[in-house]
């Protein structure tokens, strides 16, 4: 998944500046600015946010710190790395088939494997940094709203054809994703009573009670709801 990841990552970057590279000397920026940002996150995932530092993303990008200084900030590069590498889960976990029930069933199946561990640790480390860094604040506003819209729009598409009635799609997606970051915390926590499938059946049911269609709460016409209570 993170080869996957990096090489979305490269396609949107070159995406990203191909208007840039019009001559033969700005052919070269959009390159050494890409090595960089793709540095960064590889760095990200090995180490974590806040282990990460200049020094390892100038050894992996086989460039000098003066380079690094010419195009970012640190704070500002990191805050970027973390936004792209998020951006690309984010397109991944939605990644729509056009069911919207089969696309809801895969967001709870895949919410808390083992291979997005480590992502919640990124995540909870942002969520931390943001507190106090300007760069990372603006990065994990921006990200936390796409991955909400992501699953407001979800939601919506499964109202439209009648799959569950949810009298606010906004506020439910709000919730969801607020007890999604809540429970992954839990399982991350080294003195939670909770194992991965446990955090899904609470998702699953947290989703079953938001909605007013009877058929849907009682998990029929949405992804299954475990018997056992939550």
């Amino acid at each position: 998944m993170i080869e996957h990841l990096l090489k979305f990552i490269e396609r949107m970057l070159n995406l990203h500046y191909g208007g840039c590279r019009m001559t033969a000397s700005t052919e070269q920026e959009p390159s050494r600015r890409d090595k960089l940002v793709e540095a960064t996150v590889a760095i990200i995932l090995e180490v974590g946010l806040r282990a990460a530092k200049t020094r390892f993303v100038t050894e992996r990008a086989g460039v000098g710190t003066g380079l690094l200084n010419h195009y970012f900030r640190w704070p500002e590069l990191r805050a970027l790395a973390w936004a792209q590498l998020f951006t690309a889960v984010t397109q991944d976990q939605f990644a729509g088939s056009g069911d919207p029930q089969e696309d809801l069933d895969r967001y709870f199946s895949t919410a808390f494997t083992q291979e997005v561990r480590r992502y919640w640790q990124l995540w909870i480390e942002a969520s931390d940094l943001a507190a106090s860094d300007g760069p990372m604040n603006a990065a994990f506003r921006r990200v936390s709203a796409q991955s909400r819209n992501r699953l407001r729009d979800l939601l919506r598409a499964g109202c439209v054809q009648g799959l569950w009635d949810l009298p606010a799609p906004d506020a439910t997606a709000l919730r969801l994703g607020a007890m999604h970051d809540g429970l992954a915390g839990l399982l991350l926590s080294p003195v939670a009573e909770l194992d991965p499938a446990r955090a899904e059946a609470h998702l699953r049911k947290a989703f079953a009670l938001e909605c007013q269609n009877p058929r849907s709460r009682a998990g029929q016409g949405t992804p299954s709801v475990p018997d056992q209570s939550c």
